[in-house]
């Protein structure tokens, strides 16, 4: 079991240094938080509550049909998780897991969450700039939204850089 663990937090290690963005505004931050809501409504998946931050400050949020303020808070739980360790909110219960140790132990679980759905907004060089938050679904799903809204904002990055050239 430990094996899994360790390679399910290998592989998150991997998805960290491939999601990394050239750079992150104000605008980039809108930009990214429509590429979430429009990847969730293309994949045909109930609404969540969606928040990208910057340090203190929130550049973005929205709370989509179904979600609700409960999805906010635990948002912002794994957000924090997030700043804290500088690593995607479902890496620090697998780091946790692989040394044989429960997050919920050493953290309060009403301020901190281990939980799939927060992702750190990451550029080359420079390290962690923002974090985007994600609840409503089950935590998979959660951190599946904040990686296709990655690769989306990325992409469409890409496209507008090559078009500008």
């Amino acid at each position: 079991m430990e094996a899994i663990m360790s390679d399910l937090a290998a592989e998150l290690l991997f998805l960290e240094q491939e999601l990394q963005v050239p750079s992150f505004s104000n605008d980039d931050a809108l930009m990214l938080g429509l590429c979430a809501v429009e990847w969730i409504k293309e994949s045909g998946k109930p609404g969540v509550y969606i928040v990208i931050k910057r340090g203190a400050s929130v550049l973005f949020t929205h709370c989509m049909k179904n979600a609700n303020e409960d999805n906010r808070l635990f948002a912002e739980r794994k957000i924090r998780t997030v700043e804290m360790f500088e690593h995607c909110s479902m890496y620090a219960g697998e780091k946790y897991k692989s040394k044989g140790r429960v997050f919920e132990s050493y953290y309060d679980e009403t301020v901190y969450q281990c939980k799939g759905g927060a992702f750190p907004i990451c550029i080359p060089g420079t390290g962690m700039v923002g974090v985007i938050g994600i609840s409503g679904l089950s935590a998979a799903e959660d951190h599946e939204v904040s990686v296709m809204a990655l690769r989306k904002f990325i992409q469409k990055k890409q496209r507008s850089a090559e078009a500008g050239q």
